[in-house]
């Protein structure tokens, strides 16, 4: 076995079609399947089901592929320690941001960390947080941003900013400039769809709030992204809760509709994290200084003993 056959396989993992993956690896179909067909013979497994539309895997395969995704990538992670000695800073830098994060703090600092290293090749992919999680133990993502903790122990967490959040209230009926859990209409609340981890964190807040086993608490509006939930907020005439980068990109005409929450102030704390094994420390150690840069600006140092953290 060798490792091009590992990449045609998990080419055909990616496209769930032979022919496809063979223009992808730039080689004839026929090359592909007779690779794919010697090294399922050399370990008595078959990875794929031909019969179905798209190839799917199997389940022996899964398993044998999971780990081939991390031999491939510990190779690359070789060269990439190769680089790093000799001061080449080339290859690739694949980063996943969960969606509450990314239109905001992109924006702050890609441009910049892309000039500083302009042989690297930065993809970026809005993933969630659990995907993200399960990209970094697989190998196949190099950096996660996120809301921490996951306090997984073989993936490793740096802190970068804490984030206080604040009120939308589209209701009209705004008569303070601070409120608490307690003083939001919950029944006017809207919120990011299941999978989104803002969603758990507004779950999180309500908590605090002694109406939160009211039966008239509703849920019911849900949205897909930060910008749908805006505007869902806004043409119900409702109130969500948004993280305080968010605030710098609305329009000045609804910032008004922004309320901040008394102390105790709910924050969450947004991370970097990779796995243990994660070699471009070089790329690592000068992203985390380039998104402490932007964002110190924007959000003051929170008082730890002031805030609810982590939310």
């Amino acid at each position: 076995m060798n490792i091009q056959q590992f990449q045609y396989v998990l080419a055909v993992v990616d496209s769930k079609n032979f022919q496809e993956a063979a223009e992808r690896c730039c080689v004839t179909q026929s090359t592909l399947s007779t690779m794919i067909n010697k090294l399922e013979n050399e370990i008595s497994i078959e990875l794929f089901n031909r019969k179905t539309k798209p190839v799917t895997v199997t389940l022996e395969g899964q398993k044998i592929i999971n780990r081939l995704r991390v031999i491939v990538n510990e190779i690359a992670q070789l060269e990439n320690v190769v680089q790093e000695i000799k001061g080449d800073m080339i290859g690739s830098l694949t980063i996943g941001i969960i969606p509450t994060i990314a239109p905001y703090l992109l924006p702050l600092f890609i441009q910049e960390f892309a000039r500083q290293f302009p042989k690297v090749n930065i993809q970026i992919k809005e993933m969630t947080t659990q995907h993200i999680k399960q990209n970094l133990l697989l190998r196949s993502l190099d950096i996660g941003i996120l809301a921490l903790p996951l306090a997984h122990k073989e993936l490793m967490e740096v802190p970068l900013y804490n984030e206080p959040f604040l009120v939308y209230d589209c209701t009209g009926n705004q008569s303070k400039q601070h409120v608490s859990p307690k003083d939001l209409d919950y029944t006017k609340i809207c919120l990011l769809e299941e999978g989104h981890c803002l969603r758990t964190q507004v779950y999180d807040i309500c908590k605090l709030s002694e109406k939160q086993n009211d039966s008239a608490i509703n849920f019911k509006f849900e949205s897909g992204s930060m910008e749908s939930l805006l505007r869902i907020t806004e043409s119900r005439k409702g109130i969500t809760i948004i993280p305080f980068l968010a605030y710098h990109h609305l329009a000045k005409t609804t910032q008004n509709n922004i309320i901040s929450f008394k102390q105790p102030v709910p924050v969450r704390s947004v991370g970097l994290v990779t796995n243990h094994f994660f070699v471009k420390k070089a790329l690592k150690d000068a992203l985390i200084k380039i998104i402490k840069k932007s964002t110190r600006p924007l959000i003051a140092e929170v008082d730890k003993s002031k805030v609810i953290n982590p939310v």
